[in-house]
């Protein structure tokens, strides 16, 4: 089991919305998922996956938080306790903890970009090339459109 993060009252954390937490992985596989896009979750974007907030209390396994300096997606649903399992971080600002998320999203994000571009650079002799073979193979499926010496 993954040992909790250290936090105390009146700190800052950031921790995964829990539909996006770590439920079958320890917290280290779950956060190195993010060294691609998304984490897995290509169409979320950091707010969806990655709150931010101020702790009010904590618990052995759950801390509650106040909800109205919480940092998180307009159309999340939070509740005023939260596993402690999801907490990634705990400092001593919001900004801090922002800055952190951004961070960690930010780089699976670069990374992903950077390799479909080298992919696209790779691929940019070859497909004009099969794309011009598959245009033949319709031309000979369909003779009558595209007349009889099509090959």
């Amino acid at each position: 089991m993954t040992e909790f993060v250290h936090i105390e009252r009146g700190q800052w954390v950031l921790a995964f919305d829990e539909p996006y937490g770590p439920y079958v992985s320890e917290m280290s596989k779950h956060l190195e998922m993010f060294a691609a896009r998304g984490g897995g979750w290509d169409s979320c974007r950091a707010t969806e996956i990655f709150h931010v907030y101020r702790v009010d209390d904590v618990k052995p396994k759950t801390y509650f938080i106040d909800t109205e300096e919480s940092v998180a997606h307009p159309r999340s649903y939070i509740k005023d306790r939260q596993p402690r399992s999801h907490v990634i971080a705990a400092g001593t600002t919001r900004e801090a903890m922002i800055d952190l998320r951004d961070k960690i999203f930010a780089i699976g994000s670069e990374t992903s970009d950077r390799i479909e571009a080298e992919m696209y650079r790779r691929v940019e002799r070859f497909a004009p090339k099969e794309r011009a073979k598959a245009i033949k193979k319709i031309h000979a499926s369909l003779p009558h459109i595209f007349g009889k010496d099509a090959k």
